[in-house]
């Protein structure tokens, strides 16, 4: 049985990063370029028509640009009339909360924060909890070589000191980019959803010609030092949440076939569960589509896809 104070604990926490989106309830701009899909008078969507129970629907969200699809996501729902309510918590200013517990233990029914290879290195550190998995694919978070002090990646110089991802999660993205740039040579071809690509890391490297220094380096920390480094691998949102240009990035992934989409997930019991399927029809809508693209220039790229 879970510890009571453990549990406590958590709800607290919760209870105190929870905030409700109210049908109906003005919504505030976000702080990026565009906000035309934020209108209040939005047209009804291909959803129209379909009803839904309106007991809330608890969602743990990245504050953005997971929380900001999601308040979008209800301003459809209500100009359609559909029942639907979202309450939302997002991860900003909670940084002690595990998302994942949250969903597996029942404090959540819907968590969108990460990509499936992140997920899958979660279950496999907690088997216990493995009773949850994706409905859809939402958003990929554009992930890039950034500098300050070069402008193309072949002005690198010869030891050139490199922030790279120092969890496995986002590792193998940024070696595969430097692998196309044929700046190192990997023991695995591409990037794809294999274990043999997923699973890439420094010991993978078999040819590093230019002798490029690759420093692990925390998420945020990436974007906090780019001054002071080459080069710098940032993931799309948090490159947009600390103001870095997109054109300055000197390259950035594919986005066909990548693997590091984020979804949404739920517990098994609720992937079926009517708000869960509307909320999913919602997210890879053309509606969802249009406001990415209008509201993250191209840090943000859709990547919908309904997958149960």
């Amino acid at each position: 049985m879970e510890n009571k104070r453990a549990k406590s604990r958590r709800t607290v926490l919760l209870g105190a990063a929870i905030g409700v989106i109210a049908v109906g309830a003005a919504l505030v701009a976000p702080a990026f370029v565009g906000g035309n899909a934020w209108a209040s008078d939005l047209a009804t969507t291909a959803n129209k028509g379909t009803t839904v129970p309106d007991t809330p629907l608890k969602i743990y969200a990245t504050a953005s640009p997971q929380g900001d699809i999601v308040r979008f996501v209800q301003k459809l729902a209500d100009a359609d009339g559909s029942g639907l309510k979202l309450k939302l918590t997002t991860s900003g200013g909670s940084g002690a909360l595990d998302s994942y517990e949250l969903l597996a233990s029942g404090d959540t029914d819907v968590n969108f924060t990460g990509h499936q290879p992140y997920v899958n290195a979660w279950k496999a550190a907690h088997p216990k909890l493995n009773n949850f998995d994706g409905k859809a694919t939402v958003l990929l978070n554009a992930f890039g070589l950034y500098s300050e002090k070069y402008k193309s990646p072949k002005d690198l110089p010869d030891g050139a000191k490199i922030l790279i991802p120092n969890e496995q999660t986002n590792l193998p993205r940024s070696l595969f980019i430097l692998q196309d740039l044929g700046l190192i040579k990997l023991n695995v071809e591409k990037l794809d959803s294999s274990p043999a690509a997923i699973s890439v890391s420094e010991k993978s490297i078999v040819e590093n010609p230019r002798h490029l220094q690759l420093i692990p380096t925390d998420t945020v920390l990436r974007a906090k030092a780019l001054p002071d480094a080459d080069a710098s691998f940032i993931n799309g949102d948090v490159a947009l949440s600390n103001g870095i240009d997109p054109s300055r990035a000197l390259v950035r992934e594919h986005t066909t076939d990548n693997p590091y989409a984020n979804l949404i997930y739920a517990r098994n019991e609720m992937l079926d569960d009517p708000r869960v399927t509307l909320l999913a029809k919602y997210l890879t809508g053309p509606e969802v589509k249009q406001f990415i693209d209008a509201n993250y220039r191209g840090f943000v790229v859709p990547d919908q896809k309904l997958v149960r």
